[in-house]
């Protein structure tokens, strides 16, 4: 299950993230702040590595 929830939150971050270069303009809102959307992008990057690293580690990959 946890497993599920980690992919979900990957490909969720990972459809921001590419989102963010096509439609978005100067600025990204992140929980109702508005954002440079350069700082916008490396926040979702972040999240993802996280995510990528919690991922890795559930599966054994990562010690």
């Amino acid at each position: 299950m946890r497993k599920t929830l980690f992919i979900i939150g990957l490909i969720i971050a990972l459809i921001t993230i590419i989102y963010s270069f096509f439609g978005m303009g100067d600025t990204g809102d992140f929980f109702g702040i508005e954002l440079n959307i350069w700082i916008y992008r490396l926040i979702w990057l972040v999240l993802f590595g996280v995510i990528l690293k919690g991922y890795l580690k559930e599966s054994g990959k990562l010690k």
